[in-house]
């Protein structure tokens, strides 16, 4: 990743800034400075916002608005454009903010981001990658191959950060490397291994549980149990197959037994079987014989009777024919008399009544032509009311005109006056209204007003109160920084008094190993005395003074940093001193400003408008003054505007009114003419028809002569249709009088013939009887189907006695040879041997039930056996896994856990980099990292110390006892070594970019110049660019950027080349 430009709006100190880092793609090294607090670390907070959404240091993204932006001004965003591969992207992202709304009040801005490609810097946007604000933070993170805490690692070394790094203790480290490398991962890796093996423990305890189970089961005899109780579990399974053979083999033996049991019984079965049949046969027999006497033998008088009547009945059945169709010609011959006298009272009812219709006719037609002369007077009627009516109108029509005349006359007379009224009230108001002119003076006061009081006093308040803002701002830093100073120096004067304290207890004990260490006749190494008169034999404790020297070691490093703090905080609270009085300087400069604005004010307004200009104008910020005029100007403009809308009016009112006045005068004219028009036409009416009468006389006449020809039409018409209707109807009925009498004759013909036949049939020979009734009862008989039941009677009858007297032949014959058995003792015999086979067939089928299931618990104790061995297999292998991530085998990770080695391996790499790289280079090959000897041999996190190889003495010793100098040299070597390293195992991500943030002040100018040739040489593969106050490296790196303060608390920034 490369940077290629920035652009910041209402951000920090800055309120539209563009930094174009194109400008230093051909410098090695560029740098970047300004005064304390100008924004020089805030263009890190920017970079890290726009591309995570997170700041560089401590601060909270919302806090980056800036201070003098007001949620009127734009909204804090920032623009960041970079190069990745061969993509140029674009990030934005707008802050959460408070923001003005529309109609007065404000809202919550909420954050937004937004992510693209484009083809250049502002130009054409060619993919779109994310407009939501996490699904532009997982393409940033895709894309650069870094989450946060790596970029801030590579890209950005913040002010003592990277020093810190390196003196921090071994745990400190091991958390930053943890968050810095995501090793979190390892461990929550081992965290899962072990649930796995926790429930993997309970898997295997629960498996052996279930396989006790199946040993233990109620399946197995207290015999088996007893057995197994006594077998070791790892022949249990055989056990059983030994268990489950026997109990085969005696499942066996019962079967056999069953078999024999079985054979018994179906041999007496069969015995019992060939009894009953005997039995039965000799039932069958008594049973035939005694129903062929009761039904037989006993119903031969009832069978003679019954083919007797049948006989009877077929004799009537014969006549049956005869005697229907005779009764249904009496019926018949009946029916027709009755409909021949029915239609001769028909004909004699129309033929009276064709008479009365013929002689109405004869009358209606007598009157015709009395009507005749009524429709001639109807004709004549209707003509002379067309006339009555035309004189009618023309009446009402000079009513009405001599009505509408006079009604013209007044109104015209109305509106001559409105005319005159509405001329009088225009000339009035044009003499007193309001000039065009002195509206206009108005506005331009108002005008002028406005710009002076929402401009220039507007801003003159605003700047006071943006400086006061920032004045309190600074004076409360100054309390803070006070405090802070007096509470370094106080930490410094406690060092200073332990340090003393502790060095005298260190000399004591050195004096006291150098005594112990003087022989008689061996000089003294410090004075060479021979003699050692103050020598007593005390022994010096070694350890003690390794301590002690230690102590006063680690102090003066104490000491030195706090000297250094103390320092910084008094220049700090000097900086802020010198701000403050800026300030105050400032307010009484704008004050002054804001003064000679009111006053130019109140000069403009004296003599165009009253007003009290002693008003606070500081508190109240010239609204009343801009308030009172703008009332007057909306007072005028009201008036001219009601005085100009009356004029259009009463315009308007006249125009309308002359205009009617106009149009009254020529319908008058009209009126007049139509009116002597009207006259006339009725004049020349009443000559032309003196004798007309009114229309009502004439409508009277016309409604009485219309009713009485529409009665007699009527009546017409009704005659007419009843006439040729009775004539019909005559007709109708002699042709059926004609039909019936032909009818009658032959139904009667008919009846005879059919009553001698009947005669005949009744006299002959053979006939069973000639009384008429009494055939007709057997006719009944016949009707209701007795014929055919007593055919079936006698036929039944019949087949019985022929199938009875075959089944007791058929009996006799086949107990020729048998006597009657003893059914009750045979059924007791196998009714014994049937108990006798049920109860060998339960015990079978218990014994078979018992194999099954103690079968099946043996296979289910088999497979889970095969299973656990699967299992058991698997949970050691995850076991040895545990102890290998939790530093339990030595073998592989040296007893350390697997996050903790592999944070040592990325620790090691960044040490042998930066041996490699940097600190020869710095050093001038003096100094080289190692490890300090607790932390190889350290087994824990606890091993991270660093020490340092001095070539000169051909010793190690800490870090900590390097110079300030050499501890920024060292700390700058591991810094950019951790970048690398972190860059090269960051899923190949790239990053062409190196911020240095401070930290070169401790450098002589020697180290410095050698800090500075290792920069520029990083330089030729990566934008590099270094916060600093030194002055050397002001003077010796060309191409810099410069943060420029402005009074209001903002800044700006310039590029400078001094090449």
């Amino acid at each position: 990743m490369r940077p290629v430009q920035l652009e910041l709006t209402n951000f920090g100190p800055y309120r539209k800034e563009v930094i174009n880092f194109t400008q230093f793609d051909h410098a090695p090294l560029f740098l970047i400075g300004g005064d304390t607090g100008a924004g020089k670390s805030t263009l890190f907070d920017a970079m890290t916002v726009a591309l995570f959404a997170t700041t560089s240091g401590d601060r909270n993204v919302e806090e980056m608005r800036s201070t003098f932006a007001g949620p009127e001004d734009d909204l804090t965003k920032v623009t960041f454009y970079f190069q990745q591969g061969n993509h140029l992207y674009r990030i934005e992202r707008v802050l959460q903010q408070e923001r003005a709304k529309r109609g007065g009040g404000t809202t919550i801005q909420k954050a937004t981001a937004s992510l693209v490609i484009v083809d250049k810097i502002g130009g054409q946007e060619i993919e779109k990658l994310g407009d939501k604000i996490k699904e532009v933070s997982d393409q940033i993170e895709q894309i650069l191959g870094l989450n946060a805490e790596q970029f801030k690692q590579i890209i950005l070394l913040p002010q003592n950060d990277f020093s810190r790094f390196l003196k921090e203790d071994s745990k400190t480290k091991t958390q930053i490397l943890k968050k810095i490398f995501g090793t979190g991962i390892f461990d929550r890796f081992q965290k899962s291994l072990e649930e796995r093996l926790r429930q993997s423990n309970k898997d295997m305890e629960k498996r052996q549980a279930q396989l006790d189970g199946h040993f233990a089961s109620q399946v197995w005899s207290e015999e088996e149990s007893a057995v197994l109780a006594q077998t070791p579990a790892s022949e249990k399974l055989a056990r059983l197959e030994e268990l489950l053979a026997q109990r085969q083999e005696n499942l066996e033996e019962q079967k056999s037994i069953l078999k024999d049991a079985h054979e018994d019984l179906a041999k007496l079965q069969k015995s019992l079987q060939s009894a009953q049949d005997v039995a039965k046969i000799f039932q069958e027999l008594e049973q035939a014989k005694e129903r062929y006497r009761l039904e037989i033998e006993e119903g031969a008088q009832e069978q003679a009777d019954a083919k007797a009547h049948l006989e009877e009945l077929q004799f009537a059945q014969g006549l049956q024919e005869t005697i229907s169709s005779l009764k249904q010609y009496q019926k018949q011959l009946l029916q027709v008399e009755h409909d021949l006298e029915i239609a001769k009272e028909k004909l004699k009812a129309k033929e009276q009544a064709f008479k009365e219709v013929k002689a109405q006719k004869e009358s209606l037609t007598a009157q015709s032509e009395d009507f005749l002369q009524k429709e001639g007077k109807l004709g004549a009627w209707k003509e002379a009311i067309i006339y009555a009516r035309s004189l009618a109108q023309e009446q009402e029509k000079i009513k009405q005109s001599s009505v509408n005349y006079k009604q013209l006359e007044e109104t015209y007379q109305q509106a001559s006056k409105e005319i005159e009224l509405l001329s009088q009230s225009l000339s009035d108001l044009e003499a007193n209204r309001l000039s065009l002119e002195s509206l206009h003076e108005a506005e331009k006061l108002l005008q002028s007003v406005s710009y002076s009081v929402d401009k220039q006093l507007a801003q003159d308040l605003k700047e006071i109160e943006a400086l006061n803002q920032e004045l309190t701002k600074t004076e409360k830093r100054q309390q803070t920084l006070s405090l802070d100073s007096d509470q370094a120096q106080e930490i410094l004067n406690e060092l200073e008094e332990k340090l003393r304290t502790t060095l005298a207890s260190r000399r004591q004990l050195m004096i006291a190993q150098l005594q112990a260490e003087l022989e008689d006749g061996q000089p003294c190494m410090v004075c060479g005395s021979l003699d050692h008169p103050e020598v007593d034999g005390t022994q010096a404790d070694e350890a003690a003074l390794k301590d002690l020297m230690d102590q006063v070691e680690e102090l003066q490093a104490q000491k030195e940093k706090q000297v250094a703090i103390l320092s910084n905080r008094q220049a700090t609270l000097s900086e802020v001193e010198t701000k403050r009085q800026d300030l105050l300087d400032q307010v009484v400069k704008v004050k002054l400003t804001l003064e000679k604005h009111y006053q130019e004010l109140e000069e403009q307004v004296k003599g165009q408008f009253d007003f009290n200009f002693s008003e606070d104008y500081e508190a109240v910020r010239g609204q009343t003054l801009l308030r009172k005029v703008k009332q007057h100007y909306q007072e005028l403009q009201k008036r001219y505007n009601k005085e100009e809308a009356d004029r259009v009016h009463y315009q308007e009112e006249l125009g309308q009114a002359q205009e009617k006045a106009t149009d009254l005068a020529k319908s008058y004219q009209e009126a007049k003419a139509t009116l002597d028009q009207v006259k006339e036409r009725l004049k020349d009416l009443q000559e032309a028809h003196p004798e007309l009468e009114s229309v009502e006389v004439y409508q009277e006449r016309i409604s009485l002569a219309k009713q009485e020809l529409d009665l007699y039409n009527k009546q017409v018409k009704e005659n007419g249709e009843a006439y040729n209707q009775l004539h019909a109807d005559i007709q109708g009925i002699k042709g059926q009088l004609e039909s019936l009498t032909k009818s009658k004759e032959k139904t009667s013909q008919e009846t005879k013939r059919l009553s001698a036949e009947l005669n005949q049939s009744l006299k002959a020979e053979g006939a069973l009887t000639n009384d008429l009734e009494q055939i007709q009862l057997w006719l009944l008989e016949v009707n209701k189907q007795a014929i055919p039941k007593l055919q079936a009677q006698l036929t039944s009858y019949q087949t019985l006695k022929q199938e009875l007297q075959t089944q007791i032949s058929k009996g006799k014959e086949l107990l020729q040879n048998h006597e009657k058995p003893d059914l009750a003792a045979l059924t007791q015999e196998v009714q014994t041997s049937q108990e006798s086979y049920d109860k060998q067939l339960a015990q079978v089928s218990v014994m078979e039930k018992g194999l099954k299931d103690a079968t099946a618990t043996y296979q289910a104790a088999k497979t889970l056996q095969d299973s656990n061995q699967e299992a058991f297999k698997a949970h050691q292998e995850l076991s040895d896994l545990v102890k290998v991530v939790k530093g339990e085998n030595t073998a592989l990770t040296g007893r350390l856990n697997l996050e903790v080695y592999v944070i040592r391996q990325y620790f090691q790499q960044i040490l042998d980099y930066a041996n490699a790289n940097y600190i020869g280079l710095l050093t001038d090959n003096r100094y080289s990292f190692v490890l300090s000897e607790e932390g190889r041999r350290a087994r824990d996190h606890f091993g991270l110390d660093i020490n340092v190889y001095d070539q000169l003495t051909g010793s190690e010793r800490s870090v900590k006892s390097l110079s300030g100098g050499e501890t920024f040299i060292a700390a700058l070597a591991i810094a950019l070594s951790l970048s690398e390293v972190v860059q090269n195992t960051s899923k190949g991500a790239v990053v062409e970019a190196l911020f240095i943030d401070e930290g070169f002040g401790s450098l002589d100018k020697e180290a410095l110049t050698k800090a500075i040739a290792v920069l520029e040489q990083i330089g030729e593969n990566r934008m590099v660019g270094v916060i600093s106050h030194v002055d050397d490296m002001k003077e010796g790196i060309a191409q810099q950027l410069a943060i420029i303060k402005s009074h209001d608390g903002s800044s700006r920034i310039k590029i400078v080349d001094k090449g």
